[in-house]
Parts: C-alpha cells; sequence; structure tokens
C-alpha cells in the first residue's frame, strides 16, 4: 500500500480511537448519573449541576485528546516496528473495548434514556470528541515527525 495512503489511514483510525474513547467516557458518566445532561436536566440548575456537567466536559475532552493521541503514538510505533510498544497497546486497546462494551450493556439496561435532552447531551459529547481526538492525533503525528 502507498505510504501517504497508509499514514492517512492510521491517522484517521487514531481519530477514530479517539472519538470511541470520549463516546466510552459519555456513556460511563451518563450511567453514574454525572453527565453532561444535569444542567439540562433542571430549568434553574443550581451551581452543583453547572460543576458537575463541567466536569463531565473536561472529562470528555480529554478522553478524546488522549484516546486520539494514545492511537497515534501506537500506531507509529507499530509502523516503525517497535514490538514491545505494540504489544504493550494491543492487549491494553482489548482491556478498553471489553470495559466500554460492557459498559454499554449497563447503558442498554437503564430506563431513563431516549429524550431530547440525552440526544443534545450525546451529539455535543460526538461532536467535542471530535475535535479533542483529532487535536490529540493531530499532536502525535506531528512529534513524530520531529523525531
Amino acid at each position: 500500500m502507498d505510504t501517504d495512503a497508509l499514514r492517512r489511514l492510521h491517522y484517521v483510525a487514531a481519530i477514530a480511537c479517539g472519538l470511541f474513547a470520549a463516546l466510552a467516557v459519555h456513556i460511563l458518566l451518563t450511567v453514574l448519573g454525572v453527565g453532561l445532561d444535569q444542567v439540562l436536566r433542571d430549568a434553574a440548575a443550581a451551581k452543583g449541576h453547572q460543576f458537575v456537567s463541567a466536569l463531565a466536559w473536561w472529562a470528555i475532552a480529554a478522553a478524546g485528546f488522549i484516546g486520539g493521541w494514545g492511537a497515534g503514538i501506537y500506531l507509529i510505533a507499530a509502523a516503525r516496528e517497535r514490538t514491545f510498544v505494540y504489544r504493550l497497546a494491543q492487549r491494553f486497546l482489548i482491556a478498553i473495548v471489553f470495559a466500554v462494551a460492557t459498559v454499554g450493556g449497563v447503558m442498554s439496561k437503564v430506563g431513563n434514556v431516549g429524550g431530547t435532552i440525552d440526544v443534545v447531551a450525546s451529539l455535543s459529547a460526538l461532536s467535542l470528541g471530535l475535535i479533542c481526538a483529532f487535536c490529540g492525533a493531530r499532536l502525535a503525528y506531528l512529534n513524530a515527525e520531529q523525531v
């Protein structure tokens, strides 16, 4: 495969992994009851709900950024044939996918999901995760070009 096409494929895969991480954190926080939707559920939101939503916002952004950056570093190491990093990251990614699937299963059992507020919160998390995953992947590839 052409190296430029392979590099772009790795870049898109890193962004997708960061987005996946951000959505996983969003699902986890929603299951725990401290998601982005807390401030939207109460018209006269208390400062506690605003604080919880702000923390959820930052947690989702951090997960997207770190997921995109980490996946980018992993793919760069795999492309450069560094076997130790490749094996370590492979086991870590398998554990993450298992944890996210478990959280998704728990989330599907929750009965109060599916209103307009949940859609708005989920689309916000998707957008935030996409932007931060792009930034994380871009940072990983910019650092790899300098090394």
